[in-house]
């Protein structure tokens, strides 16, 4: 007869109080000694929770960092103009305004932490061309690094300051294209197997353990690429198809995606564990284009911040919100 042992890999223990949630892992199974009754830990939902809003409510911003030290850049605040140059920061409580990006910035690219980050690409208010300068940002200013080799917007991007990734993006037209930067220079990296697409959210990972997933190609995906530092591989589709939408995550096997163009703005929150997306709680404010942690963040750790919110332009948010992981509950086991 299988043993618990022989099909966990473990036994059960004996505790005399039970774990605290925060130490839980679901699925943990213990004898509570005290109370002569066998507990288990199961998952709660996780959830988003509304925070500072930003000072100026705008779209298609690029945003690198964590939770509780944040930097959004740029974005559009009017329809076709103007785009913004303002930069803000958060500190878990409250955002300020800081040394504004050196140009006028939608759909940027970004990657790193608040005191070692990096944007690329973007464009300026409308007739402008697509930008290929990239800005270094050490949590005061900016300085002027390499150009991408070619100038796109609207592209997945991820890694650190010294290690990032341009994913796809409008060049025009649309592209496989990926980029890679070293801290020095950027080179031409692997393409994409699938189609050619923009919005492509792709912020997830590192450059050496990544996702690129949904956008327009021309019409809205649920595309789901792997890449492992040498190739692309196709992965489990997303449930719903998506443009434009925010996300983040630490590596190719833990990933968030939220909100999005489907077409409309959307509230769905989807979640990826390395083999499956599972929708998980919703934003509190549909919206397409927010800024997102990017790639520095786990999956447990994102922001959402500002977006579009629908109807006739200029029509955009300041909205922040918080995503919150399950918190993990006790409970008895019991026969029946």
């Amino acid at each position: 007869m299988a043993t618990y042992k022989g099909i966990q890999g473990y036994t059960v223990q004996n505790l005399s109080d039970d774990p605290s949630p925060a130490e839980s892992v679901e699925g943990q199974l213990w004898y509570n000694s005290t109370l002569g009754k066998f507990k288990i830990a199961q998952a709660g939902s996780g959830a988003w929770a509304s925070v500072a809003s930003l000072n100026q409510e705008r779209n298609s911003s690029a945003a690198f960092g964590t939770p509780t030290a944040a930097v959004d850049v740029g974005g559009n605040i009017g329809g076709d103009g103007p785009y913004w140059s303002v930069v803000e920061e958060f500190n878990g409580t409250a955002w300020s305004e800081e040394t504004n990006y050196p140009q006028e910035c939608s759909g940027g690219g970004s990657a790193g932490t608040l005191t070692a980050g990096l944007i690329f690409g973007g464009t300026a208010t409308p007739p402008s061309p697509m930008h290929t300068e990239s800005f270094e940002y050490n949590g005061t200013g900016w300085s002027n690094e390499a150009d991408l080799n070619t100038g796109r917007n609207n592209m997945g991007s991820t890694g650190t300051q010294t290690a990032a990734m341009a994913i796809c993006g409008a060049t025009y037209p649309k592209t496989t294209a990926v980029e890679d930067y070293n801290g020095v220079s950027w080179s031409a990296g692997t393409a994409v197997s699938g189609a050619a697409r923009s919005g492509n959210t792709g912020s997830t990972g590192i450059s050496t353990s990544a996702l690129s997933i949904g956008g327009a190609a021309p019409g809205i995906s649920t595309v789901c690429e792997s890449w492992n530092g040498s190739a692309w591989t196709a992965s489990t589709a997303l449930n719903t198809a998506t443009n434009v939408a925010g996300g983040g995550g630490a590596n190719n096997t833990a990933a968030i995606i939220y909100g999005g163009d489907t077409p409309g703005e959307t509230a769905k929150t989807e979640q990826w564990d390395g083999s499956s997306w599972t929708e998980v709680g919703d934003l509190a404010n549909a919206r397409y284009g927010p800024g997102g942690m990017g790639s520095t963040s786990p999956s447990a750790a994102q922001l959402a911040c500002g977006g579009g919110v629908g109807g006739a332009p200029p029509n955009y948010t300041a909205a922040t919100e918080e995503w919150a992981e399950p918190v993990y509950t006790v409970k008895t086991v019991t026969v029946s």
